[in-house]
């Protein structure tokens, strides 16, 4: 089963440049990565595609398709997302893009509309 699209956000001008670099990707890390998106504002949504992998190694290829695709976002001035939730499996990402300060900013703002902790639990924010 193919995974939702995994969007990245980069400047406008690095579009081509990151299309380039999932090629790239694609052949290192042995996965199917078909991409679209919305060149005019840098959203890109990408897609790794499992095509019958064993469990263990499309976790494995994943993880490092996702770890190579971000990096490479962040290095081109570039988000994790740029229009859609983050996810589970972007979790992480997203830490190391917004850092602690700016995750417990949002926290604090989750707490003022949902002093329960009833919407999400367990999620991002």
């Amino acid at each position: 089963m193919t995974p939702p699209p995994s969007p990245a956000k980069v400047p406008r001008s690095r579009v081509a440049d990151f299309i380039l670099y999932t090629h790239q990707v694609a052949a290192d890390v042995s996965l199917r990565i078909p991409s679209f998106g919305h060149a005019g504002d840098g959203n890109l949504h990408i897609y790794l595609c499992r095509d019958g992998l064993e469990e263990a190694v499309w976790e494995e290829r994943k993880d490092r398709a996702f770890a190579l695709l971000y990096a490479k976002s962040r290095e081109m001035g570039g988000l994790v997302s740029g229009e859609h939730g983050i996810g589970l499996d972007k979790k992480a990402y997203l830490k190391e893009v917004l850092g602690p300060t700016q995750i417990e900013l949002m926290r604090g703002i989750k707490r003022v509309f949902d002093p329960n902790g009833i919407l999400n639990p367990g999620k991002v924010i």
